[in-house]
């Protein structure tokens, strides 16, 4: 199988990028939790705890909508395509296992174009939609899209000779 990879960043940078973000959101929970505790005591101090926890709620807030991007946006879409003689297989990063769709429940595969970037590709199966990610270069994914088209040819053809 041919392993198209769409994006350019080393899995070991996603990876990084979303612990450091999981350990920000689990910091900015415990601050907050500790300053509401502490808004309990009648006393100058929970004055100034409720002047801290508006903050580290902004934070929280912040940090919880980060986890959800990188969530939504890098781990439950898929990262590459590795293309066969009578399948293709869809390539995501963990918890999400890769997928294999055989030719004939593929229905459709396109690239939706975006502003700044080249746009992302959808796979239409009879059963669901599947969604890369955000890729910045076309040039993969005009390659993904030749293949298919040379291997459904290629079928096409076969039909056609063994129908004669």
């Amino acid at each position: 199988m041919e392993i198209k990879t769409l994006d350019e960043f080393p899995v070991w940078s996603i990876y990084t990028i979303t612990i450091i973000i999981a350990i920000a959101f689990s910091f900015a929970l415990v601050v907050l939790i500790r300053s509401l505790g502490l808004v309990d005591r009648p006393s100058k101090a929970a004055h100034r705890s409720t002047r801290c926890s508006r903050p580290s709620l902004v934070f929280l807030v912040a940090t919880a909508l980060a986890l959800w991007f990188m969530g939504t946006s890098m781990f439950y879409r898929f990262h590459a395509v590795a293309i066969g003689a009578d399948r293709i297989e869809l390539l995501y990063f963990w918890p999400r296992p890769s997928e294999t769709i055989h030719r004939s429940d593929l229905v459709d595969i396109k690239v939706i174009p975006a502003y700044r970037t080249c746009g992302h590709m959808i796979v239409v199966t009879r059963e669901k939609t599947l969604r890369s990610i955000n890729f910045k270069k076309c040039t993969v994914a005009q390659e993904i899209l030749e293949k298919l088209s040379q291997h459904a040819n290629m079928k096409m053809d076969q039909a056609t000779e063994g129908s004669k």
